[in-house]
């Protein structure tokens, strides 16, 4: 086996491992600056509802975000199968995830035999004249010829966390996390945005970030 073969080997295994698997985040979290969250008060984790992938999807993350409201400091927190018959809940905490393919368009370069030089070959004629007779051939080489308007598809990813005060029903606090995605698989990439969000949550200040995750080497989010 070559060094070239080698080497190209080892870096197709290393793609398909997933060592070098990136996640680009996008957070947006918005708490009404004008609203008290009362730490003391029963707070309900539920999912949305309408459609049905989304909320069954939301389900796997609800006592996620129990433990995370928890970690903030909110001490009676339920979801909808284990809220006590006798607590009316003050804010109701609904979850929400879609995953969808989306296009969007980009510039391609297109390749082709692009001309570089000519060659001349010139002989003398068969005839008894003493003309010469030459032929230009012109020589070429692979490289790009010219762009072209395309069409790509990716799956946009968001998980949403939405509370409301259920005295006014108004909402209270949103937070939105989004990520674009070819080649994970819909659940993985849901699972690490829930993971960022609850990372962020912060019902004191609006947080928005963009940034980059580089995930763990031998992660695997096919």
């Amino acid at each position: 086996m070559t060094r070239y073969l080698l080497c190209t080997l080892l870096m197709l295994t290393a793609l398909l491992s997933g060592c070098a698997t990136t996640m680009d985040v996008a957070i947006n979290a918005t708490p009404d600056p004008d609203y008290h969250f009362d730490r003391q008060a029963t707070v309900l984790v539920t999912s949305v509802g309408g459609n049905a992938e989304n909320a069954l999807n939301a389900r796997y993350y609800l006592r996620d975000m129990v433990s995370a409201m928890k970690d903030q400091g909110f001490r009676e927190v339920y979801t909808d199968v284990s809220l006590p018959k006798n607590r009316t809940p003050k804010i109701t905490i609904t979850l929400d995830i879609d995953s969808h393919q989306v296009t969007y368009r980009y510039t391609a370069t297109e390749y082709g035999q692009v001309p570089t030089s000519t060659s001349t070959v010139c002989k003398n004629s068969k005839k008894k004249s003493d003309q010469m007779i030459c032929t230009s051939t012109p020589n070429t080489t692979y490289g790009p010829v010219g762009s072209s308007e395309r069409t790509g598809y990716t799956t946009l990813t968001t998980f949403t966390a939405t509370a409301r005060d259920e005295a006014s029903k108004r909402a209270v606090y949103l937070l939105r996390v989004t990520s674009y995605n070819e080649d994970c698989q819909a659940a993985k990439v849901e699972a690490f945005l829930v993971q960022q969000g609850l990372q962020n949550l912060n019902f004191q200040e609006r947080v928005q970030r963009n940034y980059t995750v580089t995930m763990p080497e031998g992660y695997r989010c096919k």
